[in-house]
């Protein structure tokens, strides 16, 4: 069973879950506020670098939000 490590980062959850999917050992989701989830199957090397491109993804994902 894979372990799962969860953070909120500005109000979304993350969820990075171990998963070898070919050069990448993480995966993660992203949940936004509202609900919406969005998946990642090859989101690093460590579970450390796939929650910092969860955040860079969220960062992206509210800049864009804002620019509309």
């Amino acid at each position: 069973m894979s372990k799962t490590i969860s953070d909120i980062y500005k109000g979304w959850k993350i969820s990075v879950t171990a998963k070898d999917e070919k050069c990448s050992h993480f995966s993660f989701n992203i949940t936004s506020p509202s609900g919406t989830t969005q998946s990642v199957f090859m989101g690093g090397i460590t579970a450390e670098r796939a929650i910092e491109r969860a955040r860079e993804m969220i960062d992206m994902e509210i800049a864009f939000v804002d620019g509309e």
